[in-house]
């Protein structure tokens, strides 16, 4: 049996590292945020500018900038492409799924380990984020390997463990920010206080942290602030950090947001989320089995956390989905304890099966078409096969069975995505298609961009457009230097008929054009 779960965990580690990997660089960069920190990290190499980094020549100090060092770094070795961009994102989400098998291990044995990193690498929002060069899943590798040590190592004290500690909240900081502090101690506080630990450290403790802390963020932290100046960064911490958590400066949602957003961000496996939540809520202060509620009050002081903001996104939630893992683990744990009693969540997830395969068959029947359609229906075929599985399962009263049949189609589907939507997606959210299609767009003429922020456009043409708006376009034609104009086809249809028929179109894709002046400038 050990063999059997140690060659599962092998296999699982394995195509975690494909879903992950495979295919990295076949789609361009995507706007706006990973063109944007890809760029920003060019600047970086080129001006070895390693303080404050730069966004088309003005500082871009929204924030922090492990990132960019390691993006610039790799970018110098490498050369600057989509591969290279993506790599921290890919390896930290890969770190993320050993460290959830390590967990695993430590806490459940050989067959939690495996079962753990099936969930994890099977959440469509990890397998997403880990494959697009921004924050998320950096900061989530850095997020759980705090949780990990207090986790794993709950008797284990000492200035040695709270230097690692301390220093892994210095490099959360340099990826994000506060949150990026704020964020695994919310959840640590919560995990001790369900498992009845001490939640206060020692004197000693917090001061080892501090320091530890320090020494990793302050020797950028007090040049920078040198640089930019005092007001400027507690101007830039107020508005991206506490404005827009408390008042909501961008992506305001309400507070349930993120209830509708579990459902989708860990498909198939909101039912038994939810069932091992409440189970390891209601076994608070249980010795016998502490890590169930640490990950269920860690996972749900989490959400409270990231839902009392008013800003929120989708990939806010990435550092959760460890935690979600572990819960899921934990509640089919429960399912094979005690096999003979009637548990709800198998065949609710069951259901869920059969409800994603009639989605996906719908969709892909009657509203996608093309490679979309095909890839569409190709899931829905995979999570139909899975549902018969399950239900099979179902009958004969194995819980394995059916979780088995999830995670199958789970990871099945994720595969047909990433292999078909590079090029989807590129067409949909990248200028690079249309630089492809417009080779004028690379010549030296002036490139002049139209009611739209497109650092993929930056990226790929390697210099800065001039932006104007809609109603200054004719003006800037009356110059008369020939500029080439970018601009989408809605915003095209909105232009003045005489600066309409004052441009002719190169080239287009998707919904983004070039055009240039009917009588360019010789």
């Amino acid at each position: 049996m050990e063999e059997r779960n140690l060659l599962a965990l092998g296999i699982i580690l394995v195509l975690g590292f494909l879903v992950f990997f495979l295919g990295l660089g076949s789609a361009p960069l995507l706007d706006p945020d990973e063109a944007r920190f890809a760029r920003t990290s060019v600047e970086m190499m080129r001006s070895h500018d390693f303080v404050v980094p730069t966004f088309e020549g003005a500082p871009r100090l929204v924030k922090p900038p492990l990132l960019h060092w390691i993006q610039a770094s790799l970018f110098r070795i490498f050369g600057p492409n989509e591969l290279v961009a993506r790599l921290p994102a890919a390896c930290s989400a890969f770190v993320s799924l050993l460290l959830v098998a390590w967990i695993g291990w430590r806490r459940f044995g050989d067959e939690g380990a495996a079962w753990a990193s099936t969930f994890f690498a099977t959440f469509p929002l990890v397998v997403l984020t880990g494959r697009v060069g921004t924050l998320d899943a950096l900061l989530a590798v850095h997020v759980l390997a705090v949780l990990a040590l207090d986790l794993t190592q709950p008797d284990r004290t000492g200035l040695q463990k709270s230097a690692v500690v301390g220093g892994l909240l210095g490099l959360g900081f340099l990826v994000k920010g506060p949150v990026g502090v704020v964020l695994p101690l919310v959840m640590i506080l919560a995990g001790r206080t369900a498992c009845g630990r001490d939640v206060l450290p020692s004197a000693r403790t917090i001061v080892t942290a501090v320091l530890a802390w320090s020494a990793v963020v302050l020797p950028w932290g007090l040049v920078f602030l040198q640089r930019v100046g005092q007001g400027s960064a507690v101007g830039t911490l107020k508005t991206e950090a506490l404005s827009r958590y408390f008042e909501g400066t961008a992506h305001v949602e309400p507070w349930w947001f993120y209830g509708k957003i579990v459902l989708v961000a860990f498909l198939p496996w909101a039912v038994p989320l939810v069932a091992g939540t409440v189970r390891g809520l209601s076994r608070w202060r249980e010795s016998e089995s502490p890590t169930g509620p640490y990950a269920a009050a860690a996972l749900t002081a989490g959400l409270v956390f990231f839902s009392l903001g008013k800003g929120k996104l989708p990939n806010y939630l990435v550092p959760l989905a460890p935690l979600a893992a572990l819960v899921i683990a934990f509640e089919l744990g429960q399912e094979l304890v005690s096999p003979a009693k009637r548990r709800i969540a198998p065949a609710l997830l069951a259901a869920t099966l059969v409800a994603v395969a009639l989605v996906l068959g719908v969709a892909g029947a009657l509203r996608l078409e093309g490679t979309a359609r095909v890839a569409v229906l190709g899931g829905a075929v995979v999570y139909g096969v899975g549902a018969l599985v399950a239900m099979w399962g179902i009958l004969e009263s194995s819980p394995r069975w059916v979780y088995g049949a999830a995670a199958g189609a789970a990871l099945l589907f994720l595969m047909i995505v990433v292999i078909a939507a590079p090029p989807l997606v590129g067409a949909a959210r990248s200028a690079k298609p249309l630089v492809d299609a417009v080779p004028q767009l690379a010549s030296a003429r002036p490139l002049v961009l139209v009611d739209r922020q497109l650092p993929s456009l930056t990226y790929y043409v390697d210099r800065v457009p001039e932006r104007v708006d809609g109603r200054g376009l004719g003006e800037r034609l009356d110059r008369g230097d020939g500029p080439l104009v970018v601009i989408t086809d809605s915003d095209f249809e909105k232009l003045p008929t005489e600066v309409r028929r004052r441009l002719r179109r190169l080239g287009g894709v998707g919904n983004l054009s070039a055009y240039e002046a009917n009588s360019p400038a010789p």
